[in-house]
């Protein structure tokens, strides 16, 4: 047999060429004819492929235009809607057997507000593909006064100090700073004037040195609609403040972050009449040490009494529904968080809970879904990357099976997820939904 060795070279070239072109179509995911919510606007694109590879998007229209890449895998997406994967922009995450829950629900990023070497090494994890779960930005440790009972907190008492803090957090890898009670007002204007240098956004509580105006003054971002309501009424509840509130913060150009549902729950919790929500079914696959978490905080918990249906929260959890509602209706930015797991809030089911608050608060399911997609990404900077449906943006996705701009219940409904482009399908959520 005679063999020509001259085109041998060109024979094993064209064999690895059609083996990486086999490999990549094999990596490629085709989500055919599925309903849109790109939420860059309110709007739905009907009959929509997606295109996905190397966790990007690199291909979105009409299902008639879109040429689906030859081996990929296709997902039927006819009847579906999909939208960007949901943000939970407050959590404290105790134990990484919370997250894959997250991911079960849809939750695709998280934001964990007071952060430490160990959340640090959790969020490399994920990165790297390790760990299944969110995409997770962290802050540093809370600034905080001496006298909080946290334990992961810093506790600068000098300008010097507190700038020297913020430094080594921005060395450390964190995203962002953590402002706490307790601090004075110099520790407070050094460590917001380090994170201006640094780069690094902050947000936090409203210390009492100094107060709603002068947090606004330095456009810290806000944490807890209830520290807000307290800085500026006490616990007198004058309704008549809330448009002077709403337009202090319009004004500043701030973000607020409402956890709306942690004041329901408290607010439950603190009656001590609310032992079943121990019981919910969410509640009763959340990791063993989540469950000791709650336990000893309200030793109540370990109770079951019935929940009256007649009761939603207290005059001091209502008062912050309707300052949310008009936050909404003047179009304040706000990033939809949990404080999971305060409260009896469990990672994931949470974030659903807290956007039908929101919208029965009194903003559109659109602000809703808005607070907990794309504005997250905006707060980041970060809005060309993700948190909108567009070629180019990370594969983060959300399937589910009703319009949720109609109902912002259908989230609750999932039908498969994109994880960094890799699809996740219904049976596969509905146990990682489940963390024991």
């Amino acid at each position: 047999m005679c063999v020509n060795y001259f085109r041998l070279p060109f024979m094993l070239l064209a064999a690895l060429l059609l083996v990486a072109a086999t490999s990549a179509a094999a990596d490629t995911l085709v989500i055919a004819d599925v309903s849109v919510l790109p939420m860059d606007r309110p709007t739905v694109l009907e009959h929509q492929t997606v295109v996905v590879a190397d966790g990007r998007i690199i291909a979105l229209g009409s299902t008639k235009d879109v040429v689906r890449p030859a081996g990929a895998r296709v997902i039927d997406g006819r009847g579906k809607f999909l939208l960007p994967g949901l943000v939970d922009m407050h959590v404290h995450i105790t134990t990484p057997d919370e997250l894959p829950m997250y991911v079960g629900n849809g939750v695709l990023t998280v934001r964990d507000l007071n952060g430490s070497p160990e959340t640090l090494s959790w969020r490399h994890d994920v990165a790297i593909g390790s760990l299944v779960g969110p995409r997770l930005f962290v802050s540093g440790p809370m600034i905080a006064g001496k006298e909080i009972p946290w334990q992961n907190k810093v506790t600068p008492s000098t300008a010097a100090q507190a700038d020297s803090v913020v430094r080594a957090q921005k060395a450390a890898g964190y995203d962002q700073i953590k402002i706490y009670d307790g601090i004075s007002k110099p520790v407070f204007d050094a460590a917001v004037a380090a994170a201006r240098r640094a780069g690094l956004p902050m947000s936090g509580h409203i210390p009492a040195s100094v107060g709603f105006d002068g947090v606004l003054a330095a456009k810290m971002n806000l944490e807890h609609l209830d520290k807000t309501v307290f800085a500026v009424t006490r616990h007198e509840l004058d309704t008549t403040l809330i448009p002077s509130i709403v337009s202090r913060i319009k004004n500043a150009g701030v973000w607020v972050t409402p956890t709306l549902e942690s004041m329901v729950q408290l607010s439950k919790v603190g009656s001590g009449r609310f032992d079943s929500l121990l019981t919910r079914p969410e509640a009763l696959v959340v990791p063993e040490g989540l469950r000791a978490f709650w336990t000893s905080i309200t030793v109540r918990l370990a109770g079951n009494r019935a929940l009256p249906s007649d009761v939603r929260c207290n005059p001091w959890c209502e008062y912050q529904l309707r300052l949310a509602g008009a936050l909404a209706k003047a179009g304040v930015p706000m990033l939809a968080g949990t404080d999971v797991p305060n409260a009896v809030l469990v990672p994931g089911y949470s974030l659903h809970r807290e956007l039908e608050v929101m919208v029965n608060a009194g903003a559109t399911p659109f602000q809703a879904l808005v607070a907990a997609t794309s504005a997250p990404a905006r707060f980041f900077g970060q809005e060309r990357d993700w948190g909108t449906i567009a070629v180019g943006r990370r594969a983060n996705l959300y399937m589910i099976e009703r319009n949720p701009l109609g109902d912002i219940t259908a989230l609750k409904r999932p039908f498969g997820v994109v994880l960094e482009g890799r699809w996740i399908d219904e049976a596969e959520l509905a146990r990682l939904r489940k963390a024991q």
